[in-house]
């Protein structure tokens, strides 16, 4: 007997599906500037050269890592459920010995205390929403950033979205204004945020 996914399970690999789509399509914009793993292959000179983007899918995540002169980190995207809520995780590995953490989750959060009140563009049915209804800062706005720290690698940084229930089926429903939804709001304010901190604090 097959056993029938659940609306939760149904959510989840919506929401998966639609991570994975950011980044490939965040690879593909930005591949023009950056040698790839792809032009290696077809290059017969410079065997030792590493790739200074590549992206991967796999069960930690989906991830982009930048590896050109200065920059050297990695932004992953992952979701995953409890018994109730879907929660998307947005993560950025930091090596710069110097990085002002507080620095960085105040601008974070004061950009999203001015951007959550707002109402989400589309899609229609959740055009009278704001931001921060559909997607909760996990367990708290205070609380939703968190850095685990390594003292022989990179630290990684986490910011957690509670996708509200009532809301996960629309976003579902409508793929390609639900990927603009968590792009807009969970992905490029992070991405924006921390390569401005970055500048700052890695010279």
């Amino acid at each position: 007997m097959v056993k029938t996914k659940t609306r939760l399970d149904q959510a989840y690999a919506g929401i998966e599906d639609v991570l994975g789509q950011i980044i490939d399509e965040w690879y593909e914009r930005v591949a023009g500037h950056y040698l790839t793993q792809q032009e290696l292959e077809s290059q017969s000179t410079s065997p030792h050269r590493e790739a200074e983007l590549k992206f991967f899918h796999d069960d930690a995540g989906h991830r982009i890592k930048f590896n050109k002169d200065e920059l050297d980190f990695t932004y992953g995207l992952r979701s995953y459920c409890d018994e109730q809520h879907c929660i998307i995780e947005i993560s950025v590995n930091n090596k710069v010995a110097n990085f002002n953490y507080p620095d960085f989750q105040s601008s974070l959060l004061s950009h999203y205390r001015a951007m959550g009140a707002q109402p989400v563009p589309s899609p229609y049915q959740l055009k009278s929403h704001s931001y921060e209804a559909i997607f909760k800062l996990e367990p708290s706005m205070e609380e939703a950033f968190q850095v685990e720290r390594h003292e022989t690698k990179a630290d990684i940084m986490r910011l957690s979205f509670r996708v509200t229930d009532s809301f996960t089926q629309e976003l579902c429903s409508h793929p390609i204004a639900g990927k603009q939804l968590i792009e807009d709001y969970c992905v490029s304010p992070f991405r924006s945020v921390y390569a401005a901190v970055y500048r700052r604090h890695s010279r």
